[in-house]
């Protein structure tokens, strides 16, 4: 196939990538490129037309190195898509015979290739690839070692998708439990007919697994107590039960929390104190928002990424009461993506409900 624009050119799946090298010839983001759908990538080839194009020899690095891009993508399996980048060493062979081109791929690889994680132990060589949160390595180290673990962060964060990722990497089972407002929703209880009812606690103490206690600064009270001695007793009573249950040898335990349980704080309001003993028990660790991580949710919409980012630091700085999160550059990125404007858009997913006072202040 021709290098010259086409204008009768149908777009399929079998000429596709051919498509994405002209409009990255043309100086489309390649991060743009790589997400669009067929329709997208045939209206972007058709609006760009006959342009002048770059420079020969940089035309040819790009195009050869966005192509291995594609290569190595579809040889691991992974769909077309710049957030799941490997970046081999033979990769990074190839770009180092370009100069402009070398340096800009060797920025995107930097910036979207995905972290590993590898942790060794007496028993296996733990690896786990992917997008993962920055501070996710030391937590699976932590855990590997047997230690409860607090995560304290902001909503959105990531916090949870750490706990998912410590299960895959131990290759243990995966359980949740989200807020609890009596003791029987972490023990079970045992209903009119006598049958016991398990809990997700109960599964991974018995029988081994990664056990997400999610924002245990907003439990009950008494049902915090009582896993407090069961970590600290390293055994458990349950309704169905005369005698206790011995905690696995597998039994993991990750608790999140948006506050260090000193209480409520201006954002987090229905928040209670954690008492001395139970903080004690855990391995604290301040997460915050994963900057790298966001820009690979902004799907190569550098616009709205920078929009929330300054949205969120003004936030922080005149301490508004407002969560600007992942999740507004998430869905906030697939929402503009989809066809919705701007502004709506901005007031679905970033200031939604924010008070017109509050609203005077992001100027």
């Amino acid at each position: 196939m021709q290098n010259e624009y086409d204008p009768d050119l149908i777009v399929t799946h079998a000429n596709k990538h051919f498509v994405q090298r002209q409009l990255i010839n043309r100086g489309k983001n390649p991060v743009q490129v790589a997400i669009m759908s067929t329709s997208e990538l045939a209206n972007a080839y058709h609006e760009t037309g006959a342009e002048v194009q770059s420079d020969g020899d940089l035309q040819r690095i790009t195009s050869e190195i966005f192509v291995k891009i594609l290569e190595t993508v579809n040889a691991k399996g992974f769909s077309v898509d710049m957030t799941r980048i490997i970046a081999t060493q033979e990769l990074r062979d190839e770009i180092a015979t370009g100069t402009a081109a070398r340096d800009l791929v060797v920025k995107l690889l930097e910036e979207l290739a995905p972290r590993r994680v590898e942790i060794a132990s007496p028993q296996q060589t733990i690896r786990l690839d992917g997008p993962l949160h920055y501070i996710t390595e030391t937590v699976i180290r932590i855990a590997a070692m047997n230690h409860p673990i607090m995560l304290v962060g902001p909503a959105g964060c990531g916090k949870t998708t750490i706990g998912e990722h410590v299960a895959q990497a131990l290759n243990f089972p995966f359980f949740i439990t989200s807020t609890i407002n009596d003791t029987h929703e972490l023990t079970g209880f045992i209903d009119g007919h006598g049958n016991y009812h398990t809990t997700p606690f109960r599964q991974a103490y018995e029988f081994g697994g990664v056990w997400v206690a999610d924002e245990i600064d907003a439990w009950d009270a008494a049902a915090l107590l009582s896993a407090n001695s069961a970590l600290a007793n390293g055994y458990a009573t349950f309704p169905d039960r005369k005698e206790p249950i011995l905690r696995s040898s597998n039994f993991r335990m990750v608790a999140t929390a948006n506050t260090f349980g000193n209480g409520a704080d201006r954002v987090y309001i229905g928040r209670n104190e954690l008492d001395a003993a139970t903080l004690d028990r855990f391995a604290t660790i301040d997460v915050d928002y994963d900057l790298n991580l966001e820009r690979i949710f902004g799907r190569g919409n550098q616009r709205w990424l920078d929009h929330v980012w300054r949205i969120r630091k003004i936030v922080n700085e005149k301490k508004i009461r407002h969560v600007v999160s992942s999740r507004a550059i998430i869905m906030g990125a697939a929402a503009l993506k989809a066809g919705l404007s701007w502004e709506q858009v901005e007031e679905i997913y970033l200031l939604k409900g924010m008070s017109e006072s509050d609203r005077g202040k992001l100027d």
